[in-house]
């Protein structure tokens, strides 16, 4: 990267192009795009690779296939046009094109990045790109051409938790409110969300949504009506396969594989194995109702309204750590390494795996955070003063976007591009960008 850099130092005598010696059968205009096009070091490396009896896209000279390929996603780029010739194959998967690629894919500089550069490149090729697709879909985000899509008429009651679903189920995304109703959206990029199933199963208000760990279609979604159901969407229908009755009400949750976590009002933290249906244990380390909770294969973190943040060793089976916050914290999500969490504050503190604060900085909202998703590619919070913030992914947590909202927002989801946000006017917002 640091050749990269100084190579666009250089004056075109020291890169070895000419761009004199035919001006006169080319416009001044031709001249300068070659100039900005010619912005790799290995030029050299990608030309030797390439056929000597080469023809059609393949004759051309890598500064325009980097170009052409400037306008695809990255996901196209790799699963697709890697697959047309061993030469663009080992073009895609050389080093220096990804090292093109992520110099171009951050807002403000690759400090975004939640790891060097360095660091970047230790990873299998494959798992870089990963990393930069999550950031171009994130900086979609960003741009003017941002479209949203607000539906008033799905809810008659504050909206409380929203889930925005993965895998099998990539285009669907569910509701649930204060009117016990859980809403399914099918998503559509052109078209936007469309309202396609309710479920009225419940008989309190619904409080906590998820997705089980993995590529399933299995959620769940839990009420204040102290019962946990199990709906199966295969056919993007709410099918109910299952059902746990809990001693009080379910007020957030953590579904991994066949394993479900539930944080209830009677300050415990219930596990159950759905393949059994039974109760396999109950964690209490709060001493009022838990509002937050999130796992790792090691560890189960839970926050409660006794402003305390607990970390359960579940090798050990005993609590490693109990912190006292200076506010409540209702938002928390672990993406190894770091546990993130968004308090009643305004601000985002970040933990490392030994529970010590790393960093902490301000988000900018005016009151409470209801809502903190984080991804490789971003942070998005969301706060009672009517906003959604956009955050650059790193620890440092560079501002990128914000959202106003007419009323306070009550809960938020982040995947791939799309942002789903819950508000107390029984409204569901969406923002995408095709």
């Amino acid at each position: 990267y640091n050749e990269y850099k100084s190579y666009l130092r250089m004056d075109e005598t020291e890169k070895g192009i000419d761009f004199s010696s035919d001006e006169s059968d080319v416009e001044t205009n031709d001249v300068e795009v070659l100039k900005e096009l010619c912005i790799t070091p290995s030029r050299k490396f990608l030309v030797q690779n390439r056929s000597n009896n080469a023809a059609g896209i393949h004759s051309l000279p890598p500064e325009i296939i980097y170009k052409i390929l400037s306008y695809l996603k990255i996901k196209h780029i790799v699963r697709d046009i890697a697959l047309v010739s061993r030469y663009f194959y080992d073009f895609i998967m050389s080093e220096e094109f990804c090292q093109h690629r992520l110099a171009g894919c951050f807002i403000y500089d690759n400090s975004d990045l939640m790891v060097s550069e360095s660091e970047m490149m230790q990873y299998e090729m494959r798992g870089i790109y990963k990393v930069i697709d999550e950031v171009e879909a994130a900086k979609s985000l960003v741009y003017d051409s941002v479209k949203r899509k607000s539906m008033t008429s799905c809810h008659y009651g504050d909206v409380h938790c929203v889930k925005l679903l993965e895998g099998p189920c990539a285009n669907i995304s569910l509701s649930g409110s204060r009117d016990k109703a859980v809403c399914v959206y099918k998503i559509d990029s052109s078209e936007g969300p469309e309202l396609v199933n309710t479920s009225n199963e419940h008989s309190g208000w619904v409080w906590t949504l998820s997705q089980e760990d993995g590529s399933s279609s299995r959620v769940t979604s839990g009420s204040w009506d102290s019962c946990v159901f199990l709906y199966d969407l295969g056919r993007n229908t709410l099918e109910k396969t299952s059902q746990f009755q809990l001693h009080s009400a379910a007020l957030c949750s953590r579904f991994e594989r066949d394993f479900l976590l539930v944080g209830t009002y009677s300050k415990f933290v219930v596990g159950i194995d759905v393949r059994s249906g039974k109760e396999t244990y109950r964690l209490k380390h709060h001493t009022k109702p838990v509002l937050g909770l999130t796992s790792s294969p090691d560890f189960i973190f839970s926050t409660g309204e006794d402003n305390a943040l607990s970390c359960y060793d579940r090798r050990a089976g005993r609590l490693f750590k109990r912190i006292r916050l200076e506010r409540i914290s209702s938002s928390i999500q672990y993406h190894d390494p770091y546990l993130w969490l968004g308090g009643f504050d305004g601000t985002i503190k970040i933990f490392n795996r030994e529970m010590k604060i790393i960093n902490k900085f301000v988000s900018g909202h005016d009151k409470p955070i209801t809502g903190l998703t984080h991804t490789i590619g971003t942070t998005v919070t969301s706060s009672k003063d009517g906003t959604v913030k956009v955050f650059s992914p790193h620890i440092r947590g560079k501002l990128w976007k914000t959202f106003n909202v007419d009323r306070e927002v009550t809960a938020i989801d982040y995947k791939n591009g799309f942002l789903m946000a819950g508000g107390c006017d029984n409204t569901v917002n969406f923002w995408w960008n095709n």
